[in-house]
């Protein structure tokens, strides 16, 4: 009984994924994609992106600001 479901087991698999492909391949012709992104769309996305990025640097740049400076004093007093 198990060779036999075995064997049975792959022209189901086979049908039942062109079955799946027919199917797919319907639907993206009644459904097709929405268009790109017009420019206007994609400078306001890139804006927003860098109003983001920039946010994310004064925050980090906060945080590690104490790394980044140097004590004054001990600069001057070395000769």
């Amino acid at each position: 009984m198990g060779d036999v479901l075995a064997a049975l087991a792959i022209p189901a698999l086979l049908c039942a994924s062109g079955i799946y492909a027919a199917c797919s391949c319907w639907w993206r012709r009644k459904h097709p994609a929405p268009p790109p992104y017009s420019q206007s769309a994609a400078r306001l996305a890139e804006l927003d992106l860098m109003a983001v990025t920039e946010c994310i640097i004064r925050e980090s740049w906060a945080e590690l600001d104490d790394l980044y400076r140097a004590p004054v004093s001990d600069r001057r007093a070395r000769p």
